[in-house]
C-alpha cells in the first residue's frame, strides 16, 4: 500500500469519511480530494480523504452535478448581463428585435 494511502488509514482509523464503515481486506480503496481541485481544493495531505471505490463514485457524481450547476448559473449571469446591455424594442410586425440605438 502507498504510504500516502496508509497514512490516510491510519488518521481516518480504518473508516470510510463518506460511509463511515470500516475497511475490510480486498476493499477498493480511493483517495479523493475533500473540496475537488476543481472548485478550487489543493492537492494537500489535509484536503484528501481515503473512500471506498463505490463510495468514491457516489461522491464525484455529486461534485460534478454541483461543478455542472456552478457553471450553468456562471453561464446565465453572463447571458444575462450580455441581453442587459443591449436595447430591446418591438418592431411593427412584434418581433423582439435589438435596436444599435441606445434612446
Amino acid at each position: 500500500m502507498p504510504s500516502r494511502k496508509a497514512l490516510l488509514l491510519k488518521r481516518q482509523k480504518g473508516v470510510c469519511s463518506w460511509c463511515c464503515l470500516r475497511f475490510r481486506e480486498g476493499d477498493l480503496l480511493e483517495t479523493d480530494h475533500n473540496i475537488p481541485r476543481a472548485l478550487g481544493g489543493k492537492d494537500e495531505y489535509k484536503n484528501l480523504q481515503l473512500l471506498h471505490g463505490h463510495c468514491h463514485d457516489e461522491k464525484t457524481a455529486l461534485d460534478m452535478e454541483f461543478i455542472r450547476n456552478q457553471r450553468f448559473i456562471k453561464y446565465m449571469d453572463y447571458i444575462n448581463q450580455t441581453l442587459a446591455k443591449s436595447n430591446w424594442l418591438w418592431n411593427e410586425n412584434d418581433f423582439l428585435i435589438v435596436s444599435d440605438n441606445k434612446e
